[in-house]
Parts: structure tokens; sequence; C-alpha cells
């Protein structure tokens, strides 16, 4: 389990398929139900790792997992407040019993620095897609060589190369919402600093398994024109 604190940023990377479950309370809340449950003193870290007892693990993933479906069911409908009330009460309670045993990993001065320079490394990218890791880095204040430690430690790559998946993966989330009828595939990867269209076009596939022309064709509103014809399979 990780806790985060408000306004707090953390990058995590996955060698395979995940899944996350989140729960959402203000700190002094759970704080005082800690205290009110324990009878102790309850400090909750910004930033912490957990690693619950299995028993208090199972039952807090039961009641999320409960709530969720509760939320499914009860759309746009108006749910019995006191049943939500109590399972609300449930998730605390299980939460406050999750954490009880403390943290196994408190975030260090030196792990705060980088997470908040990786930060305002997202949000550099964001508002300069095509900014060279050299002109980010003046930007930031940092060398080269400690962006590049930052990056290797939180994210596992340099920041090059982070920068081109975060940019291919903006170009397969454009491509996907773009009208193919005005858009085009070499127009939406040189807004995202890819000049080399078949140096492109190869990573693309190797990434997503088709060319990018085949995501701009599966447009929503292009499958909802071919459904009924022969021979089109639309996904």
């Amino acid at each position: 389990m990780l806790t985060l604190g408000s306004g707090h940023q953390i990058h995590s990377r996955t060698d395979g398929l995940c899944h996350w479950g989140a729960i959402r309370i203000p700190a002094e809340e759970l704080s005082q139900y800690a205290r009110a449950l324990s009878g102790g003193s309850f400090g909750l870290p910004p930033v912490a790792r957990w690693r619950p007892q299995r028993a208090a693990l199972r039952q807090l993933r039961h009641l999320h997992q409960a709530a969720v479906r509760t939320a499914k069911a009860q759309s746009g409908v108006l749910a019995d407040k006191e049943a939500v009330h109590g399972l609300e009460q449930q998730i605390i309670h299980a939460l406050v019993e999750s954490l009880s045993p403390g943290p196994v990993d408190e975030e260090t001065e030196t792990a705060c620095r980088h997470r908040h320079i990786l930060a305002r490394f997202e949000v550099l990218l964001e508002a300069h897609p095509l900014a060279s890791t050299t002109e980010i880095g003046a930007a930031l204040g940092v060398s080269d060589r400690m962006l590049r430690e930052c990056c290797r430690k939180s994210l596992g790559m340099g920041p090059s190369r982070y920068r081109r998946l975060r940019g291919m993966q903006l170009v397969y989330y454009t491509l996907r919402h773009e009208d193919p009828a005005v858009a085009s595939v070499s127009a939406v990867a040189r807004r995202y600093g890819f000049l080399n269209l078949g140096r492109f076009a190869t990573s693309y596939r190797a990434l997503y398994g088709e060319l990018p022309s085949a995501t701009l064709r599966r447009h929503p509103r292009i499958a909802e024109l071919t459904l009924g014809r022969p021979r089109v399979k639309v996904s």
C-alpha cells in the first residue's frame, strides 16, 4: 500500500499488467478515526509504503470492491444513505487496521527532492513537449546528471527515452480521438516531436502492434459508420 498526502505526486512503474485501487480521505479525519480506534497517537507521513497484515488487507480489498459495485449499481439512482454511510465506516475501520503496523518505508529527503524534480519535469514536458533534455535541465536548475539519476531511479529509464515514450502515448491518445477526415498522422507525430516519420512508424508499431494510420481509422465515429458492413471488424 502507498499513502500519498495532498499535493504530492509519485511515479510508479510495473513490468506487467496491474490493478490500482484508491481511497481518498482527509488526513485529519483519518487520524481522528485512528486515535479513536486505537486510543493512541497516529501519524501519517506525506509519502510512505505500508505492508498490512494479510487478513487486514483482504478485508480492505473486499470492502473496497463492495464500494465499487455499489457505486456502479447506484449510478444515476439515489443510494440508501444509511447503507452507504455504514460501508464507508467499515472501509475507514479496515484502512486504519491496515495502517496500524506502521510504514515499512518512509521517504528520505533525497527521494523527496528527486520526486519534486520529476513533478516539475512532467509540468515542463506538458508545456514544452519539444524541449531538449538540456533545455529542461536548465529550466529545472539541475544538471543533466541529476536529471538522468532522478529518471533512472524513479522511471527506470533516462529522460530522453521517457520523453519519447510519453510522446508516443500522446500520439496514440490523439489518434484515437481525432477525426480522420481532418487529421493526419504526420501532423500529429510532428506535434509531439517525431520528425522522422519512418522511424516513428516503426517504433509505434513495435509498441502498439499496429501502424498509426490504423489507430486513426479506428476513430469511434468511423466505427459507428462501418457497423453492418460485410467483412468489416469493428473494435
